[in-house]
């Protein structure tokens, strides 16, 4: 009985995109009367895969106070798809400064680019998505890369 052999010697291996994303991302919007800081913190898991630790600080000012709740979502599979694009599609478990259980999915196309002053960007359209109700909220963001 013989083998079969793959008749292409020259295999290519499958690129791995995930370091060219590695880096830290921020942004901010400001719809009044509030405010919120968006930070990523993206790291490299595995070939074609990344971890990013992003934090949503937001700050409410009404009646002469202002209210602040830091959210803090763990994201363990985000994934490269190519060179200049990444998909989220999980559900966690967010950290928030209130101390309230909040569980929501995370879902959004992202598309690596450089933007007029030279600087990468991610631009990506984030659906948040709460586990127990299913309200979701979605935001245009562009992450600038520090």
């Amino acid at each position: 009985m013989g083998a079969c052999k793959d008749k292409k010697e020259n295999v290519e291996p499958e690129t791995d995109f995930a370091p060219d994303f590695a880096g830290v991302y921020a942004t901010t919007t400001v719809i009044p009367p509030s405010r919120t800081d968006f930070n990523w913190v993206v790291t490299q898991n595995a070939k074609n895969q990344l971890n990013i630790v992003f934090t949503k600080d937001t700050e409410v000012s009404a009646a002469g106070s202002t209210i602040s709740l830091l959210q803090t979502y763990k994201l363990i599979n985000v994934k490269t798809t190519s060179k200049d694009m990444i998909e989220l599609d999980e559900t966690v478990d967010v950290e928030q400064s209130n101390g309230k259980q909040l569980r929501q999915k995370v879902q959004g196309t992202g598309t690596r680019v450089i933007n007029k002053d030279g600087i990468p960007q991610i631009n990506i359209t984030l659906k948040l998505t709460d586990a127990s109700t299913n309200n979701a909220i979605e935001e245009y963001l562009e992450f600038k890369k520090k």
